[in-house]
């Protein structure tokens, strides 16, 4: 078709420093990746070709194809730049028996882990070399298919000691140790797994200083909790107050991850990711204040697609924020939080 035919590693190395640089360069890089990403992955092209956006025709990010989350769920047509075979890493999504399970494959990691740390930073989130960081949830092993767990285990040193359920049970030897000491802990895990914590321990103040980190994904599970009540039980269960309870928003299909703080926080990418919100029925982007599906274009989804439209309803705030609402009733729930669960016997 004579569209310009770009190199691998031109593209990760640009990549690569607009997530280092925090997005410096992001119109560039988005429409090279389209690019890229349109040549390489077959499904997506096609996609592109029947739509009337093709490389050259393209004049800025905000018209890069929207590839729903529901689109790396279909086997036949793999979401992935390149030959299935070559893939070296396999992130599932969560599911009940029976439930299609969507893939998101990558060639390797070296892109996602370091949007994971660089967003860390970005985000004002604290540093993590000040805390004893301790998660609560299994330990998915260094090669596991939970995208979370990656996110984990890059943050925690993929130390599987930090991960307090083993066996399909609480061991909390490591947390207790660290609250006698005094010393400050970071506490991560999902809403599930910090649900499922409070239920079986009666409280536990933590030293001075320390933070949670939940990951959400308790609705569609039978669990009935707002927010705000959710925040209020966490703050009185661990002694902490609601300006030290973070929140992460990511999903499988996304390697880059917005953080917002507070029962009622606005969310916000990293510079390396775009955020709209787009009317339900029109699919145009909604005024700043009005309530839409967030749609997020991550330049760190090198090897599957940029552009992903999820189910998710938030309301657009200003300067790319936004403040999150919850998945479509219609939706089905993540799994993150499901596994979790699983594992416990619940």
């Amino acid at each position: 078709m004579g569209y310009r035919f770009m190199v691998d590693g031109d593209v990760l190395k640009k990549v690569r420093n607009v997530v280092v640089s925090g997005g410096e360069g992001f119109e560039e890089v988005a429409l090279d990746l389209f690019e890229w990403q349109f040549e390489r992955n077959l499904a997506f092209g096609r996609f592109c070709e029947s739509l009337g956006k093709v490389p050259g025709g393209v004049k800025g990010w905000e018209e890069v194809p929207v590839v729903p989350t529901g689109a790396f769920k279909m086997k036949k047509f793999p979401v992935f730049c390149g030959d299935e075979a070559a893939a070296k890493r396999k992130f599932l999504t969560s599911g009940t028996t029976g439930e299609v399970r969507g893939v998101h494959l990558m060639r390797g990691t070296e892109v996602y882990d370091l949007s994971i740390v660089e967003g860390w930073k970005r985000g004002g989130l604290p540093n993590l070399e000040d805390f004893e960081v301790l998660f609560v949830g299994p330990w998915a092993g260094a090669r596991g298919d939970s995208s979370l767990g990656h996110m984990f285990g890059v943050l925690g040193g993929f130390e599987e000691e930090r991960f307090l359920v083993r066996n399909g049970r609480f061991e909390l030897g490591r947390l207790y140790r660290a609250v006698e000491s005094g010393q400050r802990v970071f506490l991560m895990g999902t809403a599930l797994g910090f649900l499922n914590l409070m239920e079986v321990i009666a409280g536990l103040k933590l030293p001075e200083g320390s933070v949670l980190l939940e990951t959400g994904g308790y609705k569609g599970t039978g669990r009935v909790l707002e927010k705000a009540e959710f925040y209020r039980n966490l703050g009185e269960f661990f002694g902490v107050g609601d300006g030290v309870i973070w929140n992460e928003y990511g999903m499988t299909e996304l390697s880059s991850q917005a953080y917002a703080t507070g029962g009622d926080g606005w969310h916000e990418f990293p510079g390396w990711c775009r955020l709209r919100v787009l009317d339900v029925v029109s699919g145009e982007e909604v005024e700043v204040g009005e309530v839409g599906y967030v749609v997020v274009y991550d330049l760190a989804n090198v090897w599957s697609v940029s552009a992903i439209g999820t189910q998710d309803f938030a309301v657009r705030g200003e300067g790319g924020r936004f403040r999150l609402l919850g998945r479509d009733s219609g939706a089905l729930p993540r799994g993150c939080s499901r596994t979790v669960d699983e594992m416990l016997g619940r």
